[in-house]
């Protein structure tokens, strides 16, 4: 049976209207349509309860809430036109056998996005509806998938008693009961012998815990050097139908890393559902020499469980002190002096959050640092004025000014023939089910989808703009969605026109995973955007043609970044390009800078005419490092 709570039946979700007043959009029509007709698909017989509350039935019940509900909308002067929206939408389920025990409980968000529609007669916003039915879709298909994959509902479901649906149908020629006639008792069945065996197999099925880890070092550069503190948070959540007695972490590995951690965490007992988090920080020890750490996470309980996730194993780099090699990383704080690409037409956006206002989002070392540098070069480069460049650093990148830096500011300078270099570091939050990345302003948290800024919001309003080319340089940290694991969540999607616009939107990303970006500390700059700043310098210009293009910086930097961080921090960072080498992207030979040295007899790299091939020019896809 599925039961709807109010908040569902009667849900409504508030949000701003054109005149600025407040008002509710209705979302217990779609979600009383979506939830019956998704969990359906996954639990047989399903059936919603339409009267008053009715006794459990024998296959258990499926209650559904509405959590968040939120409408991000901003329109700041009631204008004839479109302006992009999110809906977000929270759903709380909780499957409840039928003695009341909860079985299995999920909370999920999902995010639709789209544009509404604005007059200048009324009040009125447009377009919603079909923004909230995604969002509504998407939030019931991802507790639909959670349930079908569930284990402890699929055992419950085969070891649940056998119950009479109702007195049988007389066979064919037998004389049917008189209508006065008792009702013939079920016999109740006597306990084996082997009850006790059955109920500890039971419970031990109707456990189940899950972990997960985050290991931060002092400088977040993911090297432990002599005396530097690491941290460890560690969240346990019991999933189960039954509580777990005795729930400990098993920390392990590597000697000089561990020695100062205390061997076990311990959590204690956790009731059905119940989540605990515990947080442990010390020194690292002294070393001789450079090692690779390992640390490994095991979780165990007193409590018998059906499986316990598999260890979480963590590679770290430990040194005693800053390699020589490392003192001797070029300096490249100051941009070129002259870069001979004058682009006057172009825009600039630098934005680098660092540190928030929610004191629960991790900082981000050299993010406002990047983002300053950044602006110099790319100023350097184009040749462009102040006012045609917007750098937003920590409390100046609250999301009303990153918002209105993309849909106000930017849309009033540009026409046909702009370029608009975009530079974001910082912390971006992935949605577990549909891979949509959005950025985490000064004022936004990673567990608040509604204080976030979408990526897709970003990009549509690009190709709003008719931009001619936009080149997006981002150097972020990345974190799945509330209640998703890193393995269970969609992969990052940077580019929501599936491709259609490779010839004007350029994509370079610190990383095409869900995992912290690295910092650089003899750089004092993010990895990425360290080498991204060198391959600037001239050093990207992998043919010698006197022009650094924007495949060969993409290229140039992820082969880097990729290699330092094997090599120095023992794990990988694998940037990713948008779009990839051998697609005829025009964009991908943008020019971007002069070249390093570049070699007289080589003609200079121009842009194709609208007859040129689309083929990608020698040097744009992967080359020599120089």
């Amino acid at each position: 049976m599925l039961r709807l709570a109010p908040s569902v039946t009667n849900g409504t979700v508030p949000y701003q209207n054109a005149c600025g007043q407040p008002a509710d959009f209705p979302v217990a029509g779609p979600l009383s349509e979506a939830l019956p007709k998704k969990l359906g698909r996954v639990l047989t017989g399903l059936s919603l309860e339409t009267g008053p509350s009715a006794p459990v039935p024998p296959d258990g019940v499926v209650e559904v809430a509405l959590g968040v509900g939120q409408i991000d909308l901003a329109i700041p002067r009631q204008v004839a036109r479109s302006y992009p929206v999110s809906v977000a939408i929270g759903l709380d389920l909780t499957y409840r056998a039928e003695d009341g025990t909860v079985l299995f409980s999920k909370k999920l968000q999902s995010v639709g996005r789209g544009e509404v529609q604005v007059t200048q007669q009324t009040c009125d916003v447009t377009g919603l509806e079909p923004v909230v039915r995604e969002a509504v879709d998407l939030a019931s298909e991802g507790l639909a998938k959670h349930v079908a994959e569930s284990v402890k509902l699929r055992e419950y479901a085969e070891r649940r008693p056998s119950m009479p649906a109702g007195p049988a149908a007389p066979t064919e020629g037998a004389a049917a009961p008189a209508a006065s006639a008792a009702p013939v008792p079920v016999p109740v069945p006597v306990p084996p012998a082997s009850a006790s065996v059955a109920t500890a197999a039971e419970q031990e099925a109707a456990t189940a815990l899950s972990f997960r880890a985050i290991i931060r070092d002092e400088n977040r550069d993911q090297i432990i050097q002599q005396g530097e503190s690491l941290t460890i948070e560690v969240e346990v959540k019991n999933e189960g139908a039954v509580g777990a007695k005795g729930v400990e972490v098993d920390v392990s590995g590597t000697a000089a890393l561990v020695g100062q951690l205390p061997p076990v965490l311990s959590f204690g007992d956790l009731a059905a559902g119940e989540l605990k988090r515990v947080t442990s920080t010390a020194q690292a020890s002294a070393i001789n020499e450079p090692v690779q750490a390992e640390l490994t996470l095991a979780l165990r309980s007193t409590t018998p469980v059906a499986a316990l996730p598999p260890p979480k194993k963590f590679t770290m780099a430990m040194k005693p002190e800053r390699a020589s090699v490392d003192d001797a990383a070029p300096d490249v704080d100051l941009p070129p002096k002259s870069a001979g690409l004058k682009q006057p037409k172009a825009l600039i956006v630098s934005i680098g959050v660092g540190r928030y206002r929610d004191g629960d989002v991790p900082s981000v070392k050299y993010a406002g640092r990047d983002a300053e540098i950044m602006a110099g070069y790319l100023r350097a480069i184009s040749g462009v004025s102040e006012d045609r460049t917007r750098v937003l650093i920590d409390n100046y990148a609250l999301k009303d000014d990153v918002a209105e830096t993309f849909e106000e500011w930017l849309p009033k300078r540009v026409d046909p023939a702009t370029v608009v270099y975009v530079f974001f570091s910082g912390r971006a939050v992935v949605d577990g089910v549909t891979g949509a990345v959005s950025l985490v302003p000064f004022d936004g948290s990673t567990g608040a989808v509604h204080r976030l800024y979408s990526v897709r919001r970003l990009q549509e309003s690009l190709v709003r703009a008719s931009v001619r080319r936009a080149i997006l340089m981002f150097d972020v940290s990345l974190e799945p969605s509330p209640g998703v694991t890193p393995e269970a969540s969609a992969r990052p999607v940077w580019d929501s026109t599936n491709g259609e616009r490779k010839d004007q939107i350029m994509w370079m990303v610190a990383h095409k995973g869900l995992q912290e970006a690295h910092a650089y500390e003899p750089g004092r700059h993010g990895l990425f955007t360290y080498h991204l700043l060198r391959g600037l310098q001239g050093l990207a210009d992998v043919d010698h043609d006197g022009t650094v293009v924007a495949g060969e910086l993409c290229t140039y930097a992820r082969n880097h970044t990729n290699r330092v961080a094997r090599e120095q921090f023992g794990n990988e960072q694998d940037p990713i390009c948008l779009p990839p080498t051998g697609q005829g992207a025009m964009v991908r030979i943008h020019p971007m800078a002069k070249g390093n040295n570049p070699k007289p007899a080589v003609t200079k790299k121009e842009e194709p005419s609208s007859r040129a091939s689309t083929s990608a020019p020698a040097g744009v896809g992967p080359g020599p490092t120089p």
